[in-house]
Formats: C-alpha cells, sequence, structure tokens
C-alpha cells in the first residue's frame, strides 16, 4: 500500500509566516498498516510543532532582552543620564524607531520626554508582540499534545483491537 500524495500544509505559528511544513511525504509508506501510518504522521506532525515550540521561545527570550535592554535606556533617557550618542544608537538601531520621532539631542525636559514617549510606544508594541507570541506558544504545544495524545490513542486502540483478536483466535 503506497500513499501518492505529497501534501504541504501551512503554519500560522511557525516563526517564518506560513512556513511550508511537508506532514505527508511518503517515501517509506510502502507497506504500513493505516494505524501505523497514522501512528506516524502524528509523531511527525507532533515533532515539527515541537521545533516551532522552540523556535517560538527563542524569538520570545530574545524579545524580552530588547524588553530589559529598552527599560534601561528609558529611564537613563528620562532622568538625564542618557548620553544623546549612545541613546540614539540604541533607539535607532536596535528599537527601530525612525530618526523622525527623535528629538536632536536630550539636552532639555521636552527633549528627554519626546525620545521616553517614542520609546515606550515601541516597548509597548513589543509588549504586545510578546502577548502574541506566548498565545502562539501555547497553541503549538497543545497542538502538539493533541499529536501525541491521537498517537497513543491509536496505539492503544491497535493493542486493543490485537489482545481481542487473539481471543478469539483462542477461543
Amino acid at each position: 500500500m503506497a500513499i501518492e500524495s505529497v501534501e504541504i500544509a501551512t503554519n500560522r505559528y511557525a516563526p517564518l509566516q506560513n512556513a511550508a511544513i511537508n506532514l505527508y511525504s511518503t517515501e517509506f509508506a510502502s507497506g504500513l498498516t493505516l494505524g501505523q501510518l497514522t501512528i506516524a504522521v502524528c509523531i511527525r506532525t507532533a515533532a515539527v510543532y515541537e521545533s516551532q515550540s522552540v523556535l517560538k521561545m527563542n524569538t520570545m527570550t530574545s524579545g524580552s532582552q530588547l524588553l530589559d535592554d529598552a527599560a534601561f535606556w528609558l529611564q537613563k533617557i528620562a532622568d538625564g543620564s542618557a548620553g544623546w550618542t549612545n541613546a540614539r544608537d540604541f533607539l535607532v538601531n536596535r528599537m527601530e524607531i525612525p530618526d523622525s520621532e527623535l528629538p536632536d539631542g536630550l539636552d532639555t525636559f521636552d527633549k528627554r520626554m519626546q525620545a521616553a514617549a517614542a520609546l515606550k510606544n515601541k516597548m509597548d508594541t513589543l509588549a504586545q508582540s510578546q502577548q502574541e507570541d506566548m498565545i502562539d506558544l501555547q497553541t503549538l504545544v497543545n497542538r502538539r499534545d493533541v499529536a501525541y495524545s491521537t498517537s497513543s490513542n491509536v496505539v492503544r486502540t491497535l493493542g486493543t483491537s490485537m489482545s481481542g483478536n487473539a481471543q478469539n483466535f483462542l477461543g
């Protein structure tokens, strides 16, 4: 028994938006029972979700670090202890805040508050993105768990069926 289709599934929760996942490769499907094939697909699916979960966690870790760095710089800008060159470098290069949203220095209270407001807006956006990433991670973990559970249920059903067949055979 060979399955001829090769389907490509997409997953919006993958770190690369709509990354293609080949869940149904058929290279070694020949000779498998339907139960074995179901288990193989479930386990392969669970492995894909697991690797996507790890990538999502790594993305979240780097996002958390960036938020920590932003909080540090927000404090320095607000209290006037940040030098403009270093603060501007962080705001433009790490936080990707456009120059048009930043003042030309930090020498007055109003300029410091303008820089702080731009940084706070970017931090709010990053925090919202972190929350969305957490929801995506929970979804990936739930889907992985469903795949493992389905595989486990198929194994249990096959075992029960085989046990019943053996009892019927023996008599």
